[in-house]
């Protein structure tokens, strides 16, 4: 069982979120305004938030930001608004996932169990290389490495830190899942299918737009060498990198 906060303006849907998600175990509060986010997270710890943009009073993004100020939580925006640069703010912001209405219920039940293997196979796991291989769904192989490195770019899988020629850079979970994932099989090509699989743990359902959201980050922070795009297929870390 998780303790989630659903920060939603729409009633119905919030109704139909905290039905959904406690029928799955959980343990569900509801806020319907940015402050009454806020709030509720100071109050008590939570193991995933979902927020949606449109909030009253304080919106989603700036819930997002206060959040992440004091907490590395499992984070879901949820939005209908479907603009590529909204999504790139609410991932810069260091969202998890991001889901864009009108949604299935049934690919939000996905989604939030996924984020919560992940962060629970993390905090279980005894160290980077189980942790790794538990947080890929397998596709990392065990016994791959603590430190990973492509060019200037230095992963450390145990303490989850990125370097580019030696000075830190702050990635997302996700960010941070892709690169380790394709920089632990350098040379490799992942389809963006597997790419949603291994890393977010669910089967693909057109989120191709959201790999590339990812990538486009990644090259942004990092250098747009270190990802490599193999045209028609997906991408990948250069095996000599």
């Amino acid at each position: 069982m998780a303790r989630i906060l659903i920060a939603e303006d729409e009633a119905d849907l919030l109704d139909a979120l905290v039905q959904l998600l406690e029928h799955e175990g959980h343990e569900v509060e509801g806020a319907a305004d940015g402050v009454d986010a806020l709030a509720r997270f100071a109050a008590r710890p939570f193991d995933l938030v979902m927020l949606d943009v449109m909030l009253p009073k304080i919106d989603g993004f700036a819930v997002c930001e206060a959040i992440r100020r004091q907490s590395a939580v499992p984070l879901v925006i949820v939005t209908a608004l479907s603009d590529e640069d909204d999504q790139l703010h609410g991932f810069g912001l260091l969202a998890d996932d991001y889901v864009t209405k009108p949604f299935s219920l049934s690919v939000v039940r996905e989604r939030v169990r996924a984020l919560l293997r992940r962060s629970g196979a993390r905090a279980q796991a005894p160290g980077g290389a189980a942790a790794v291989a538990d947080g890929f769904a397998g596709l990392a192989a065990e016994g791959s490495p603590q430190i990973l490195s492509a060019g200037d770019v230095v992963l450390n899988v145990d303490e989850r830190t990125a370097l580019r020629a030696g000075e830190p850079v702050e990635l997302t979970r996700t960010e941070f899942d892709i690169l380790a994932l394709m920089m632990a099989h350098k040379g490799r090509v992942f389809t963006r299918e597997a790419l949603v699989e291994a890393v977010w743990g669910y089967s693909y359902v057109g989120n191709a737009r959201m790999v590339n959201l990812h990538v486009m980050n990644l090259r942004r922070k990092l250098g747009a060498e270190v990802v490599e795009t193999v045209r028609g297929v997906g991408y990948r870390v250069a095996k000599d990198a």
